[in-house]
């Protein structure tokens, strides 16, 4: 299930940035440009285990542990590319995933072929839609994000329900470590702060308790910031093997790296 902004969670959006209807439809709508951007800027990245990466480094790179072949990578890539464009579900994931397993011969971890691929698929959409919705936050300037937590699961996590309801400024360091999701299978998710909310909350900030460990190990990163993610990738890009490391895609790392 992959959140869609509601009119009742958008109705401070109209009225506190003064957008009408139109404004509205074009900025937070499903399925939306951002979201599919941000996968596409991603760069095919090797790894043996799931925390090979950082949580910075996971935003900016598409990865799957186990999968170290290159041509894995690009079929696999092209495989969740379609399911974010919005035009494969997840049970025609699934059934295009089992092939490309046994092509390559990739030796999964953790669980079988249909654990892994909706992993994937749950994975990769969620982040996708979270990173677009922290670009369009941006660009309608929205000045205050409340957490919520999706009450809706069966075994709540404690370590994000305690973020629940925290109203903070966008650009409060809270949500370059706790902006979801916060880990696999996370539904949380960030709205803007009503006036009310907003007013609630104070000038002084009130974070959560040991806020910048809440989040589950190695999601403490924002999946929107650009320029922390690929600095990340940075250094883990300069071990890969040539297949992946080449010359056009160094200088286009270092690209990202500069405009960033």
């Amino acid at each position: 299930e992959i959140y869609t902004l509601s009119l009742h969670d958008a109705l401070p959006i109209l009225v506190d940035q003064g957008m009408n209807q139109a404004e509205f439809e074009r900025a937070f709508r499903l399925p939306f440009d951002e979201a599919a951007q941000w996968f596409l800027d991603k760069l095919d990245i090797p790894t043996s285990h799931w925390d090979e990466l950082d949580g910075a480094a996971h935003a900016k790179a598409f990865a799957s542990a186990g999968a170290i072949q290159a041509d894995l990578l690009s079929d696999l890539r092209a495989l969740t590319e379609g399911a974010i464009a919005g035009g494969m579900d997840i049970r025609e994931f699934r059934r295009q995933f089992r092939p490309l397993v046994g092509k390559y011969g990739w030796q999964l971890q953790g669980g079988g072929p249909g654990w892994r691929s909706d992993l994937i698929w749950r994975t990769n959409i969620q982040s996708a839609y979270q990173a677009g919705r922290w670009q369009q936050f941006e660009e309608a300037g929205i000045s205050h994000l409340k957490y919520v937590h999706n009450d809706s699961v069966r075994h709540p996590r404690p370590n994000h329900v305690a973020m629940d309801g925290t109203v903070l400024p966008r650009t409060d360091p809270f949500w370059s470590v706790n902006y979801p999701p916060n880990g696999f299978g996370c539904k949380c998710r960030a709205v803007p702060a009503t006036r009310k909310e907003i007013a609630a909350a104070g000038d002084t900030p009130r974070r959560p308790g040991d806020w910048e460990t809440l989040p589950d190990a190695g999601w403490n990163a924002n999946v929107g910031d650009k320029r922390r993610g690929y600095r990340a990738l940075a250094a883990k890009f300069e071990s890969l093997p040539n297949d992946i490391r080449s010359e056009e895609h160094t200088s286009e790392l270092q690209s990202l790296v500069d405009i960033s």
